[in-house]
């Protein structure tokens, strides 16, 4: 498996504690969370609505589970409108004006002994409260877990750092929320009746994982400055490489159709079960050198990117680009009146003079993106195949499944072709929408 060291500049030292982020007057509420389509709103402009109160839901066809959308502040919802959101798509949110008392917030809620729960409340529980799963791309972690392929599979392995080098929200969750984060997985291995849990490490994390009860329990360290090695096959390969070599070799049955999450989603099943509390806040890594000041900031749903702006001392110099979801792996949002939702980790703001020519040219067929591909596919092929170019057979269209959507291929083209959302909507065409 090919790797990379120092793709992006890391900053020294890791945050030590997080900073509640300034509760907004205005949330702006979008309904599309995750990758589900259709949306029911519930309420309407007028009604009043308590912090954590469905407002809207979506409805999935195969598990007839519903979706959660909750109020993040208690107030009054003045309007439904159209909102700019993190994938550059405009769609429909809840406009809530903050007014009365909070719910959860500041309150101390009584813990629920979750051991005494059936795997039915459990599933319950995770779906009601609005959990999502933000391992690669958002969706409803119980639709992840009614999935056939994970059923056969139950294991669960959770990754804990970074995928993209360029932002710390994973690894400081894992570090600052251990225990929640392990109780998280305990509960999510119960849902599932899970057959192991793996639990993948930074060499120079500073985490104490402590395997309690019966349930077999893999610690597995890798090189989490190398990229990459946070993705799905990257992590398979870890695994049954660590399997051989232990006295645990039933974890080589891990695959991708297995259970991948991240520490902030087990956050949120850990909040949810053990608390009751719907999914109101997600944490943001905001950075760049455009900034005052960086944080890590614990973020009300529904909050602008500009109010986070504010909260760091505003900017120093104007920002070029506004980068969600990291340098590699993310993308570029046009707006500062993007709304934060559950799927957003970090928020980079970037000046000109760090920033590449981005401007897209022709293929020179130089073969780098062949050389750097971790998976050995061929990404030139594949985009001049779905461009108008030459045809590939079905036999390297099948080798699309194999890319982990790194971005390695994207980082290195002279060109700055699309390569790696071009395989990505080649998988699509060819197998995800059959």
């Amino acid at each position: 498996m090919k790797t990379v060291s120092n793709l992006v500049p890391n900053e020294k030292k890791q945050f030590e504690s997080s900073v509640r982020a300034f509760l907004p007057r205005y949330a702006l509420v979008p309904f599309r969370q995750h990758d589900e389509l259709e949306y029911q709103c519930i309420v309407k402009e007028g009604d009043v609505v308590s912090e954590g109160q469905v407002i809207a839901l979506s409805l999935n066809e195969k598990t007839q589970k519903k979706a959660y959308i909750h109020a993040p502040i208690p107030g009054t919802v003045i309007s439904l409108e159209d909102c700019m959101q993190p994938d550059n798509e405009m769609g429909p949110a809840v406009k809530i004006r903050m007014e009365g008392a909070f719910s959860y917030l500041g309150k101390n809620i009584h813990q629920m002994e979750w051991q005494w729960y059936s795997r039915n409340e459990l599933l319950d529980l995770i779906a009601d409260k609005g959990v999502i799963n933000t391992f690669d791309s958002s969706a409803p972690l119980y639709q992840q877990i009614a999935n056939p392929d994970v059923e056969k599979s139950r294991y669960i392995v959770v990754r804990m750092f970074d995928d993209d080098p360029s932002h710390k929200t994973d690894s400081f969750v894992a570090q600052a929320f251990t225990k929640e984060v392990v109780e998280g997985s305990r509960i999510l291995a119960k849902a599932i009746d899970a057959k192991g849990v793996v639990f993948v490490l930074s060499k120079k994390m500073n985490v104490q994982i402590e395997a309690e009860g019966p349930l077999p329990v893999l610690i597995v360290k890798t090189d989490g400055k190398k990229y990459p090695s946070g993705f799905k096959q990257n992590l398979v390969h870890i695994i049954r490489k660590a399997a051989k070599t232990s006295e645990q070799e039933s974890f080589n049955s891990v695959n991708r159709f297995s259970l991948f999450v991240d520490p902030e989603t087990l956050y949120s099943v850990y909040e949810a079960v053990v608390f009751g509390k719907p999914v109101l806040e997600t944490f943001v890594h905001v950075e760049g050198s455009c900034l005052q000041t960086a944080a890590m900031l614990q973020v009300r749903i529904g909050t602008t990117i500009k109010s986070l702006v504010n909260q760091c001392g505003g900017f120093k110099t104007k920002p070029s680009k506004i980068i969600i979801n990291g340098m590699i792996t993310g993308c570029s949002v046009e707006t500062l009146e993007t709304a934060i939702t559950r799927g957003v980790k970090s928020v980079a703001f970037v000046p000109a003079k760090e920033l590449n020519d981005h401007r897209q040219n022709l293929c020179v067929r130089c073969g780098k993106c062949r050389l750097i591909c971790p998976e050995e596919i061929y990404p030139d092929l594949m985009y001049r195949h779905c461009n108008g170019g030459k045809k590939v057979g079905k036999d390297m269209i099948a080798t699309s499944i194999l890319c982990s959507g790194c971005g390695l291929c994207n980082s290195i083209c002279p060109s700055r072709l699309p390569l790696c959302q071009t395989i990505e909507q080649l998988r699509k065409n060819e197998y995800d929408n059959k």
